[in-house]
């Protein structure tokens, strides 16, 4: 591990892979690696999934790709790895554990941390866009499996944190210590309606904080972020 892994996997972090449902070990052609992921990129609001620095050399193994990305350069700590089996894994901070004076987000009485619904639902949303996109490409296959493991989830508050909706009059603290979410998704329902079950997936992560949104609630709160596009 890096110095800037161990600095993600510190506090709260996803950790998040995605991948054909069948494995095979040289599905993309090495030397195709880099560009099938630059196609893939996504940009839903600014900050692309996965983050590719310019400015940082591409790290090189026997049969991925990847970088570890420094918050001092930019606004996140995050690491990606790229297989020739197809499959990509991101490593990627909570932002709230990372903000100090004015940005940071206030933490309730009862918790000791905080990570705000847009956080959870608009990189869920970025990941599934980037599963439909990669599914596209030669590292894709007609099924996708998505997963996303958020971690250090104890005595972690939940908060709206969007400036123009008021703050919950109650607080939603989680007990477990971190989640799993998965999802098996073929290509086709991948690209016809990844956003949806974008919502669902993070509405099984909202369910661990004791919140109950619907899904179309949620559907509603996302389109916050595609409308901006």
């Amino acid at each position: 591990m890096s110095a800037i892994v161990d600095k993600i996997i510190s506090r709260g972090h996803w950790d998040v892979s995605i991948a054909p449902e069948h494995f095979e070990p040289e599905r993309v052609p090495y030397g195709e690696l880099e560009e099938a992921l630059r196609r893939s990129v996504v940009s839903l609001r600014g900050w692309p999934v996965p983050f590719i620095d310019h400015r940082v050399d591409v790290i090189r193994r026997e049969n991925w790709i990847g970088q570890d990305i420094d918050a001092s350069t930019v606004e996140m700590y995050e690491a990606w790895r790229f297989f020739q089996s197809g499959r990509f894994n991101h490593l990627r901070s909570v932002s709230a554990d990372w903000r100090r004076g004015t940005e940071a987000t206030p933490t309730p009485a009862s918790a000791e941390s905080v990570i705000e619904v847009w956080e959870i639902l608009y990189y869920l949303t970025e990941v599934m866009e980037l599963a439909s996109k990669l599914s596209l490409t030669q590292a894709g296959n007609d099924r996708m499996a998505i997963t996303a493991i958020l971690s250090k989830l104890q005595k972690r508050a939940l908060v709206l944190g969007f400036s123009d909706r008021p703050p919950w009059p109650w607080e939603y603290v989680s007990d477990v210590k971190s989640l799993t979410v998965r999802r098996i998704v073929g290509r086709e329902q991948l690209i016809s309606d990844g956003h949806r079950l974008a919502a669902d997936m993070a509405r099984e992560v909202f369910l661990r904080f004791g919140w109950k949104p619907a899904v179309d609630q949620l559907v509603g709160l996302q389109a916050g972020l595609l409308n901006s596009q």
